[in-house]
Parts: C-alpha cells; sequence; structure tokens
C-alpha cells in the first residue's frame, strides 16, 4: 500500500509540474508576442538589365585612331563618335558598349568595353561625341561598335538625358 501511495504521489507531483511549465511558457510566448514591432521598409528598386536591346540601334559610329609615344609609335588612342537611337517605348540608362578593334582583313584583334552613364528616352537619339581609349591595338585600322546591355531607367531628372532629335 505504501508503494501504490508513493507512485500515485509521485505522479500526481509529475503532472502538477508539467501543467506549470506549460503555463507558464505559454505565458512567456504572450509576453514576448506582444512586444515584437515589425518593421516593414519599402526596397528601392534595381534597374532591369537588358541583354543586347533590341530597342537601341547604332545609327553612326566613327573611329579615329592617334598615334602616341615619341618617334616611334608605342600605342594608339581611339576616339569614337557614337549615334545610338532608341526606338522602343521604355527609357534606357548606362548603356555598355563593346568597342572591336578589327585590323585590315576584319579579324577582331582586342575588345574593350565603355559605359555610357545617360538616359536615352524612347524615341530619342543620343550622340556620344568623344569616347577616348588608350591603348588601342596597334594594328587595328577599324572598329564595331555593338551594344552589350543597358539597364532601364526611371525618367531622369534634367541635364542627363537625350531629348528626342528629331531622327
Amino acid at each position: 500500500m505504501v508503494r501504490k501511495s508513493l507512485f500515485w504521489g509521485l505522479t500526481l507531483v509529475l503532472v502538477v509540474a508539467l501543467i506549470n511549465l506549460i503555463i507558464r511558457g505559454r505565458r512567456l510566448e504572450k509576453l514576448q508576442a506582444s512586444q515584437l514591432v515589425e518593421v516593414v521598409k519599402e526596397a528601392k528598386p534595381t534597374p532591369t538589365r537588358v541583354l543586347a536591346p533590341k530597342d537601341l540601334e547604332i545609327v553612326q559610329s566613327a573611329l579615329r585612331l592617334e598615334g602616341v609615344g615619341g618617334g616611334k609609335i608605342e600605342s594608339q588612342t581611339a576616339r569614337h563618335e557614337i549615334e545610338i537611337h532608341n526606338k522602343g517605348t521604355v527609357p534606357y540608362a548606362t548603356i555598355q558598349l563593346d568597342l572591336n578593334y578589327l585590323d585590315h582583313s576584319g579579324k577582331v584583334l582586342a575588345t574593350l568595353t565603355q559605359a555610357v552613364k545617360q538616359v536615352i528616352l524612347p524615341g530619342a537619339t543620343l550622340k556620344i561625341a568623344d569616347i577616348r581609349i588608350d591603348g588601342a591595338p596597334l594594328s587595328a585600322v577599324n572598329s564595331r561598335v555593338t551594344i552589350a546591355y543597358a539597364d532601364i531607367g526611371d525618367r531622369p531628372s534634367a541635364g542627363s538625358v537625350a531629348e528626342d532629335s528629331g531622327h
């Protein structure tokens, strides 16, 4: 009989301890839940990058090569004049140009890149008057300019915008 009452007594103590832990845990959860503050911040959208955009076309590309050095030419400086037309419906910003330098036979000698950080609106033409590239290959006689990518941009502030020039 002593064993039976000892067994039931210990069982009752365990049940009371378990119920006490459950009740304390729920109270603690409610306390922590009331203290949590959810902060929602709006993230600034990043531009969408378009690879080889079909909307942008190079209307004109001119190359002028200048030798650099003393009596013997050591390197060339390439000066590019490029005109880009946006025939799409969205403005583009940060246009990445691939400048391929060609020899007499049309073989690509080197490819250099140049970023143009201007916005070109739909229907507008952007004229880049003087892109200077130092260290162009010595045997280069011509170049081919392609657009590697461009970021779709927002309507920008005045000053860095290519307006429609009637092309």
